[in-house]
């Protein structure tokens, strides 16, 4: 039988029989559970869950079934940037992104559309597959290499320009999306305005 607290107090539990590692399981859940909360008590503030919106359902029919609801972050996708070394957008940040594609995984694909405007960009994450699948799945990458394009000109960014400008310290981050845990399946959204330009514990980069 388990040995957990819970299974312990629950008397019908512990006289009813077990059989191979059936109590071993209840005991693995039970404190898989147990470390669960305690992280969530002690780092629980620097993942801020995100909420299902209308607006977000409208542009993403997909999460219909999530509208209203409060969910886990499980990671934050994001893209190292340079300064692009086009003269006419030097200003603007660019993404070095190996791939737009957030899911791959079949009936759940997810992936993120670059939308331009003006000397300024923004990250929408789309369900389904994109219209050109290569495009999405080379992000700003170009071929083998360090090599990128910059997002705004498609002016090339090559691999020893970005190695100068991270010694120079001028290397960037920029949020692509956000992962979070749905019912038995995650999710990708698109990044919030208020989480633009931090960097939170759990992080990764494309």
């Amino acid at each position: 039988p388990p040995v957990n607290p819970k299974a312990r107090e629950e008397r019908s539990l512990i006289e009813r029989e077990w059989n191979g590692a059936e109590g071993l399981a209840e005991d693995v859940r039970y404190y898989g559970k147990w470390i669960g909360d305690e992280a969530l008590k002690l780092v629980g503030h620097l993942y801020p869950p995100v909420t299902i919106t209308d607006q977000i359902t409208r542009d993403r029919p997909d999460l219909k079934s999530y509208a209203g609801r409060e969910l886990t972050v499980i990671a934050w996708i994001w893209a190292r940037t340079v300064k692009s070394p086009n003269p006419a957008f030097a200003h603007v940040d660019v993404p070095l992104a190996s791939s737009f594609m957030l899911s791959t995984k079949k009936g759940a694909e997810a992936y993120v559309e670059p939308i331009v405007t003006g000397d300024s960009y923004r990250f929408e994450v789309r369900g389904g597959r994109p219209a050109d699948p290569e495009g999405a799945k080379a992000g700003t990458k170009l071929g083998r290499g360090a090599n990128f394009r910059c997002l705004m000109s498609g002016t090339p960014i090559e691999g020893d320009f970005i190695k100068a400008e991270g010694q120079a310290g001028r290397m960037g981050v920029r949020l692509l999306g956000v992962v979070a845990e749905g019912d038995r399946e995650r999710i990708c959204v698109s990044p919030t305005p208020d989480g633009v330009t931090c960097s939170p514990i759990g992080s990764s980069k494309l």
